[in-house]
């Protein structure tokens, strides 16, 4: 029985602004666990996007799985939240086939793609609001040729918002006994991806360029609880649910714990810190590993990807 439970996920790789990340994640009888994971820091010599980055992602994503513990060739990418245009719009259902180009006449004035370039998926959460995330086709096909060239099979391609969300209903939702709407916090390097939502929505989602890099500095502090707040109210004018009153910073141990503390008191929000490595079950000794190796990752965007 044991044999027949033990399904392994596509392998989530989150190819972000500051590392690569890989998580194959597994299926027991009644729950999901961690079964392979590695996360490498660009180098700093290698700027994202250029040919010396595809290079060296080429060659890092194809070694550390042939030499990881992960099972099989099917990956499930996201492009970086840099890369990703994420807008909460007001919207009454269209005509009938009429939905991608109303939500493309009303991006065009925000975002700098070509129309022929732009790629769009959205979240309708109720009869007024559609969350709308967009891309470059462009910058999707770069990322598309660093997969074919480490000889992987790509078998979808999602976007950070969606697999965050995907992350938090497996690995928290489902145990916390209360589905409120959550902000949660993925703080990395050198950005802070917000997202809010609760067991099976997606109501917001927001990227701030404040990371881990600057937060230790009160200003830099204060303005990410800025941002925070502009997101607390952009949700609270589009929808009807109760306010946004606890965080989890899923973000785990990469960031030092009393700058939490400070986010959360000047938040004036509950909060807590939510370990991927542990709410995935990973092994003691793999988290130990896993902490020691990449103290800088952040887990949660390549856990979603692999349960999408």
């Amino acid at each position: 029985m044991r044999l027949f439970a033990n399904h392994t996920y596509p392998i989530g790789v989150d190819m972000g602004d500051d590392a690569l990340t890989l998580v194959q994640m597994a299926k027991d009888i009644d729950s999901v666990r961690l079964h392979a994971a590695n996360s490498i820091r660009y180098p700093a010599d290698v700027k994202p996007g250029s040919a010396s980055w595809q290079r060296w992602a080429i060659e890092a994503t194809a070694e550390s799985v042939a030499h990881g513990r992960f099972q099989g060739k099917e990956v499930v990418a996201a492009q970086p939240a840099s890369e990703v245009f994420v807008d909460t719009i007001k919207m009454s259902e269209p005509a009938e086939g009429e939905l991608q180009n109303a939500i493309l006449n009303h991006l065009k004035p925000k975002l700098q793609i070509t129309p022929d370039n732009v790629l769009i998926k959205h979240v309708r959460n109720d009869s007024k609001n559609i969350l709308v995330m967009a891309s470059d086709r462009t910058k999707l096909y770069r990322h598309l040729a660093i997969y074919e060239k480490a000889r992987l099979k790509v078998a979808a391609i999602s976007v950070w918002p969606m697999a965050v969300l995907r992350a938090y209903t497996h690995l928290w939702a489902r145990h916390m006994g209360q589905d409120d709407p959550v902000m949660l916090l993925d703080i990395r390097q050198i950005c802070t991806n917000i997202v809010i939502c609760d067991s099976a929505n997606l109501y917001f989602a927001h990227s701030s360029p404040v990371g881990a890099k600057g937060l230790e500095i009160d200003r830099m502090i204060d303005l990410l609880n800025s941002e925070m707040d502009m997101c607390r109210v952009k949700f609270r004018s589009a929808y009807r649910n109760p306010q946004v009153n606890h965080i989890i910073f899923v973000s785990g141990n990469a960031v030092d714990k009393d700058i939490y503390a400070k986010i959360a008191k000047r938040a004036q929000m509950s909060a807590q810190i939510g370990d991927c490595l542990d709410a995935a079950r990973a092994p003691r000794s793999d988290q130990a590993r896993l902490r020691s190796h990449a103290p800088h990752a952040n887990w949660i965007t390549a856990m979603g990807l692999s349960l999408s």
